[in-house]
């Protein structure tokens, strides 16, 4: 029944931030219409969500069903099979929102059916596609799933340009803002943030879910003291054309420099992200300024755009205004607040 693949799905998601490069998965099983198990992947490498669901049902797994959000597994990595744990247990029916879309799992639907298991695939499959769309996507693409979220004032400025570090949205963004860090695997600003605003790009709540934080400077130029290298987690992406003194003095502090191709001077961002995917980062969010966030919306580089819209207006000289020419489809319209957010793909 629907209601179980929506506790199954609800259950999935109590990990966001914490599984990946690994999808989301929630699992119950249901015994004569009663829920006698339940479970979710909670962390990266550790038991996955079947398991956990049968373990909980212990002797009532035997002859029940169980809803799970995507396909069971059937390799061996950091776990088992699932498929194994599902045969042993005996459960007699799997329904599966989704087919899992990474061939190394190896079609756990048709290993179930080999030993008499009847599979259902497609319940609420929809939902759990969207619940998982960093994972598809950055599975499909062969590089991270990339949110570009900007902060703009009502007649398109992006920054002050007085050189200081002013706010342009209000409490609800900043707390939206650290969700959204939270959810993605990293955190990425350009040199000219780190310089004029020295962020730390941490989840100031839950320090576990910080993402990897991520500076592009071609020439590692920026000062090893900035807040940014105050955690563990940095990485700084740089060309060739990097002193090997600067390189050298950030991996003395315990920073990883990725090497990236050049383009026109600067980071090739379709390279760094190629890499940043072979690395286990499935998901970036952009946070950068005007000039960042501009190179990859002119490539076209991104999967979402989150703009965050404050009431005020800023003029005068040295004031910073993006003018991206892009298409994108509206899905979301709401307030934060004062703040109006506006989410597109």
């Amino acid at each position: 029944m629907q209601k179980f693949m929506e506790k199954a799905l609800a259950l999935a998601q109590k990990a966001k931030g914490m599984v990946s490069p690994n999808p989301l998965v929630g699992a119950v099983v249901v015994r004569r219409g009663k829920v006698v198990g339940t479970g979710y992947h909670k962390e990266f490498g550790k038991e996955h969500a079947e398991v956990i669901a049968i373990k909980n049902a212990g002797k009532k797994a035997k002859g029940a069903d169980l809803y799970v959000t995507l396909e069971p597994c059937n390799h061996y990595g950091k776990q088992p099979p699932c498929t194994k744990s599902i045969i042993s247990a005996g459960i007699r029916r799997v329904f599966a929102a989704m087919y899992d879309p990474n061939k190394k799992s190896l079609h756990g639907a048709a290993e179930l059916k080999k030993h008499g298991i009847k599979v259902h695939v497609g319940m609420l499959e929809r939902e759990a596609k969207e619940q998982n769309e960093f994972y598809i996507k950055s599975l499909a693409l062969q590089r991270p799933f990339i949110t570009i979220k900007i902060a703009i004032t009502q007649n398109g400025a992006i920054s002050w340009g007085s050189g200081k570090n002013k706010k342009i949205t209000g409490k609800a963004a900043f707390e939206f803002t650290q969700k959204l860090r939270a959810e993605h695997d990293a955190a990425l600003v350009g040199k000219n943030t780190v310089l004029k605003d020295n962020p730390q790009l941490t989840v100031r709540k839950n320090p576990k879910l910080n993402p990897f934080r991520i500076v592009l400077d071609s020439r590692c130029e920026i000062p090893i003291s900035s807040k940014i290298f105050s955690k563990k987690g940095a990485i700084v992406a740089c060309t060739k054309k990097a002193p090997r003194k600067n390189i050298q003095k950030l991996k003395r502090k315990g920073i990883v420099v990725i090497i990236a191709k050049e383009k026109r001077g600067q980071v090739d961002l379709f390279d760094l992200m190629k890499k940043l995917y072979k690395i286990g980062i499935s998901s970036v969010l952009v946070e950068a300024g005007s000039n960042t966030a501009s190179s990859f919306l002119g490539q076209k580089l991104f999967d979402r755009i989150i703009i965050i819209v404050n009431e005020r207006e800023i003029s005068g000289k040295g004031a910073f205004f993006l003018h991206p020419k892009v298409s994108a489809k509206i899905i979301e319209k709401k307030m934060l607040g004062k703040d109006l957010l506006i989410v597109a793909k």
